[in-house]
């Protein structure tokens, strides 16, 4: 499922789907966020209406913008495309077991 900035309440639903019951799930018009929660990996992301990226994962940490957000079938990836930047964030294998106890 691929879409443009424009499309950001779609992106915001897709988002609250791909996150849900695996940390701390926020959205606000402007911006949609995921943190996970102890004890697992420590990994996050947030996005910004604007095509901003702020990424964190254990040693490794990015900040840039996109313009399209395309989420994988099964809501393990999100990629964030731009005209000199492609970032896929790919939620760690470790925070899945959480899906199966909600």
């Amino acid at each position: 499922m691929e879409y443009r900035l424009g499309d950001w309440d779609k992106i915001g639903t897709q988002f609250s789907h791909m996150f849900s019951g695996l940390g701390d799930v926020v959205l606000t018009e402007d911006s949609l966020s995921f943190t996970s929660t102890g004890p697992v990996v420590a990994t996050g992301i947030a996005l910004t209406k604007e095509g901003g990226l702020v990424a964190n994962m254990p040693l490794h940490s990015i900040d840039s913008s996109f313009e399209r957000v395309v989420f994988d079938e099964n809501f393990e990836s999100i990629r964030l495309v731009g005209p000199l930047f492609d970032y896929t964030y790919f939620i760690p294998s470790e925070i899945f077991k959480l899906r199966d106890l909600t």
